[in-house]
């Protein structure tokens, strides 16, 4: 079940993940070695099944721009609690383990931070504040975690100003790829401000959790806005994704 932006239907495997999955010389199948940074705790770890999903959803992402670099997409939810940020992060664990470089995860949730990544190192609000104060990444694991911080913002007048476009060019230069994880669409009308200088949206939806008009509705207000939603992932979960679906919306 491959990720698709196009409403084409299924496409090819990128060339990445072909060469990742060609067989080595005992005819053993390659695996893909998925980094293990310190908050990998964040989130239950997926199982194999759930492993094989998220690949998936990796690399229907790198086929979206053919592997190029300097890449932001936005993950959110209709409402909150469907799992977009255990989605997001999974995604960003095998975007690094697809393309060998380094990528980021942004907690951009401020309503809803990740507590556990509260640690008083700079996180997406001070760094929104003063982008100047982005940190140098060089020498850190290939996947970077950051957190949503600890100062109190106004967050829309920042996202719509020019501090936000400055911020997502820090991370272009730094990252091959970044992956926000915003707020829910009909909790945050700062969405939209995250999304629309991106590449896109990924939608998260939790199965038979809400009814079509609201995700509709959901859409709708992020389209009225010029975001380029790329596609949705229906999370039949309990805290996973077993059978995702990848489909146009």
């Amino acid at each position: 079940m491959v990720f698709d932006n196009s409403g084409n239907g299924r496409q090819e495997v990128s060339n990445i993940l072909k060469a990742m999955r060609k067989e080595s010389p005992s005819g053993t199948p390659r695996s893909v070695d998925v980094p293990r940074v310190e908050t990998s705790n964040l989130f239950p770890r997926p199982d194999s099944e759930q492993a094989r999903e998220f690949e998936q959803l990796a690399d229907s992402l790198i086929h979206l721009h053919g592997g190029s670099g300097g890449q932001i997409v936005v993950f959110s939810s209709t409402a909150s609690g469907e799992g977009s940020s255990y989605v997001s992060f999974n995604c960003a664990r095998f975007l690094t383990a697809l393309l060998d470089r380094k990528v980021a995860w942004v907690d951009a949730n401020i309503g809803s931070p990740q507590r556990r990544l509260q640690t008083g190192e700079l996180g997406f609000r001070d760094l929104l504040v003063d982008p100047a104060r982005f940190p140098d990444y060089d020498t850190t694991p290939e996947m970077v975690v950051v957190g949503s911080g600890e100062q109190s913002i106004k967050a829309t007048e920042l996202l719509s100003g020019p501090n936000y476009p400055r911020l997502l060019e820090k991370f272009r230069e730094a990252f091959h790829f970044t992956v926000i994880d915003a707020p829910a669409i009909l909790e945050s009308a700062d969405v939209a401000h995250l999304a629309e200088p991106t590449l896109g949206l990924v939608l998260v939806v939790q199965a038979k959790r809400l009814k079509h008009e609201v995700i509709s509705s959901g859409l709708e207000k992020l389209r009225n806005r010029d975001v380029d939603v790329l596609g949705t992932v229906i999370n039949r979960r309990t805290f996973s994704i077993p059978d995702s679906l990848y489909k146009r919306m």
